[in-house]
This record gives C-alpha cells, sequence and structure tokens, in this order.
C-alpha cells in the first residue's frame, strides 16, 4: 500500500486607529518580498504573479510586480484611511511599572488582518479582485508583523494608553525624531532612495540586500502549515520588550551600540518575515498532492515515481504498519523538472510509503 498525501490547512479571520506606521519602510518591505519571491517555486510564482497583475484600487507601476507590490499596502494610504489599523496590534508592555489597562484591546489589527488575507486566499469563490487585494495585504502585512514596534505599544505613568507603538517615544536625533521610525529604518541599514518602478540599479539594491540577509539567516525548507499569526506577534512583542525598548530612553538619543543591536535584529526579522510568506503562500497554493505515476519492485528494490512540480521539495515517508501511529523520514527530494523516481532496498517483508510536499 502507497499513500500519496499533500500538508492540507485551514483558518479565518477579519481587518482593521491611524497612525503613521511604515514598517521596515519601502526598501524593508521590498526585501522582505524579494526573500520570499526566492523560494517560490516556479508554478506558485506563476499563481502569485498572475494575481499581482489583476488591476485593484490604486495599483500602479510603482507596485506591479510581487516585490514592488509589497508597498501597495503603503502606497494607498495617501488615498484611503480604511486599512489604516491593520498595520499593526498594540500589545502593552510597561516600561515603568505603570499599570497597561489603560490599553484598548482593539480587534482590528495585523494579526486579524493577515487571517482574513489567508482565509480569501483559500476561498475558491473569492472574485480575483479580492485575492488580488488579499495577496497584496498578505505580502505586506507579513513584513509589518516583525517589526517589533508593529506588536506593541510602550505604557508608562505619563502614557497610560501607550506610545503607539514608539510613535510618540521622542528621540533627539538628525535622523529620527521617534523611536518607531528608527527602526521602520532599521537603525540605518535601511533607506528610503529605492526607487520605484524599479531600475536596474534599484533592483540591484534589493536583490543584494536580499542575498545579504538570508546569507545571515539561510532558508530552512519545512513541512508547509498554515500559521496562526497571534504567535508572530506576541515574538514581535518580545523583542520590543527585550531589545527595542531597552538601552534607550524617551527624550534621549541612540547610541552606536543601540543602533548596531537594531540594525542586526532587522536583518534576523525581516529573514524571517520573508521565510514565512514563502510558506505560506507555498501552502496555500499547494492544491493538488503529487501524482504517483508508478510503483516497480525490481533487484530487490522499491521504485515510486510521480509527477512533480519543478524547484518543489518532497519528503518521503515510511512505517512498518500501516497502524503505526508516526511516519518515518526518508529523505527529502528537491526536482529539477516535473517527474522524480525515488528509490528503496526492500529490506521488510511489509513497508508503507508516503510522500508529501515539504514546500
Amino acid at each position: 500500500m502507497i499513500k500519496i498525501t499533500k500538508p492540507l490547512a485551514i483558518l479565518c479571520a477579519c481587518f482593521c486607529l491611524a497612525r503613521p506606521a511604515l514598517a521596515w519602510d519601502a526598501e524593508g518591505h521590498m526585501v522582505v518580498a524579494q526573500i520570499a519571491y526566492n523560494h517560490l517555486d516556479a508554478a506558485v510564482k506563476a499563481k502569485c504573479d498572475s494575481l499581482i497583475a489583476v488591476p485593484v484600487y490604486h495599483s500602479s507601476s510603482q507596485n506591479s510586480n510581487f516585490v514592488t507590490a509589497a508597498c501597495w499596502a503603503d502606497d494607498i494610504k495617501s488615498f484611503t484611511s480604511a486599512f489604516s489599523d491593520s498595520h499593526y496590534i498594540d500589545i502593552p508592555i510597561s516600561l515603568d511599572g505603570f499599570p497597561t489597562n489603560g490599553v484598548v484591546n482593539d480587534p482590528s489589527n495585523v494579526v486579524a488582518a493577515i487571517r482574513s488575507s489567508i482565509t480569501t486566499l483559500q476561498d475558491p469563490t473569492a472574485t480575483l479582485s479580492n485575492q488580488a487585494v488579499a495577496l497584496r495585504f498578505l505580502i505586506h502585512f507579513c513584513g509589518d508583523i516583525t517589526q517589533p514596534l508593529h506588536c506593541s505599544t510602550g505604557v508608562t505613568t505619563n502614557l497610560p494608553a501607550g506610545d503607539a507603538g514608539g510613535n510618540d517615544f521622542n528621540l533627539t536625533s538628525s535622523s529620527w525624531s521617534e523611536l518607531h521610525a528608527l527602526w521602520d529604518y532599521g537603525g540605518g541599514y535601511l533607506s528610503d532612495s529605492v526607487a520605484r518602478p524599479f531600475t536596474v540599479a534599484s533592483q540591484a539594491i534589493i536583490v543584494n540586500k536580499a542575498a545579504a540577509v538570508e546569507a545571515a539567516y539561510p532558508y530552512s525548507a519545512s513541512v508547509g502549515s498554515i500559521p496562526d499569526p497571534m504567535p508572530w506577534a506576541l515574538e514581535g512583542r518580545g523583542i520590543a520588550a527585550t531589545v527595542s525598548y531597552v538601552g534607550i530612553s524617551n527624550g534621549g538619543s541612540a547610541t552606536s551600540a543601540y543602533l548596531s543591536t537594531a540594525q542586526s535584529t532587522t536583518i534576523q526579522r525581516m529573514a524571517i518575515g520573508g521565510q514565512r510568506l514563502a510558506k505560506l503562500l507555498s501552502t496555500i497554493y499547494v492544491t493538488n498532492a503529487p501524482t504517483l505515476t508508478s510503483t516497480i519492485i525490481s533487484n530487490n528494490n522499491f521504485n515510486l515515481s510521480w509527477g512533480a512540480v519543478t524547484g518543489r521539495i518532497y519528503r518521503v515517508q515510511w512505517k512498518q504498519q500501516v497502524t503505526d501511529a508516526a511516519w518515518t523520514d526518508l529523505t527529502d527530494l528537491t526536482v529539477s523538472n516535473t517527474s522524480v523516481t525515488f528509490t528503496d532496498p526492500v529490506l521488510q517483508p511489509q513497508q508503507f510509503y508516503r510522500v508529501i510536499v515539504v514546500n
């Protein structure tokens, strides 16, 4: 008996105070998107490219491909405030021991927005236009949620309702007047000089910066699943509490050591955001299990073949009895064509196999 399966998943949810929030700036969002795009296989890239090409509200040459579309959710702020709250979530952090119960628990936030985008992309009845909007939002919000100050708000005696993710945390600096802006620019790692639409030079900046980020934090393929983004937000809040709000004071300035930490943290967070986005989109658009084409026992070897998608990673697993609780990993195969064959020596009187899509 041979079983061919794929990771399946389901999720659901929603959208939503208005503050000047531009997590990672345009350059940072495009780096996150470039990292994600680097790890999509041809089939998933084609699906995403087709949706990005669908005209939506104020889409233009400025945001016409997967990477530049990462900026669309910020681009439309000049025309509507309808989704301003969807870029962040205010999870409170007390900076001086003052109670945090003055922070409003707004159910419209980046976590709800990511959930809503996923739900739309998984809905076969959703219109192309709605799917196109959902994809653009998802690319952007997966960048937002990895910026620590988009997942937190600092509470003090003087700011009992929070500092709006560092927007009301003032700095004396020629570069940044408040803490949020410092983190939007990665402590100086990011700039706002990348031209859109892309020129050859500006595209090279994004490609090279994405490569540098991933050189520090290489991509690791894993079995796809649809995550709940709330743990992502709580992770960001934890980094804000232990890094972003540490070693700096309201009304003060950032030291070189602080900026260095902000830069290294930004590199790590952008890698995480891009890689999570790649795995999420790959999981959403893995719509068909591998198609079994043949099974042969020859020369005491078992040969299993299936139809494949170029660039996709498949994992072969086995177990002794079909009633065994767990499958054992045999190998991961990255394919370079539309079919693949796996060979395993026949060492047991009975063995069950399955193939799952890893990414």
